[in-house]
């Protein structure tokens, strides 16, 4: 049984190399995927921040009077 084991050491190192490799290659695929993601968010956020920015007087049509907000809007596509 002794003289088994040394001829199967190559299979096993082998075995750990296959596992380290696809280790590697699912770990890189995570990468990938989070980057783009953080990519994602970081446009989306700055839409969001652009659209909480400020408008100016003029862009705005006549205010309403005796909405709850000064700037409230009724719904136009109901």
């Amino acid at each position: 049984m002794s003289d088994v084991l040394p001829g199967d050491a190559g299979y096993v190192f082998a075995a750990y190399i296959v596992f380290l490799a696809l280790l590697l290659i699912y770990l890189g695929i995570l990468g990938a995927k989070f980057q783009r993601i953080s990519r994602d968010l970081t446009e989306l956020t700055g839409e969001v921040e652009a659209g909480r920015a400020p408008e100016t007087a003029g862009s705005e049509g006549p205010a309403e009077t005796g909405s709850a907000e000064a700037g409230a809007k009724e719904p136009t596509g109901v």
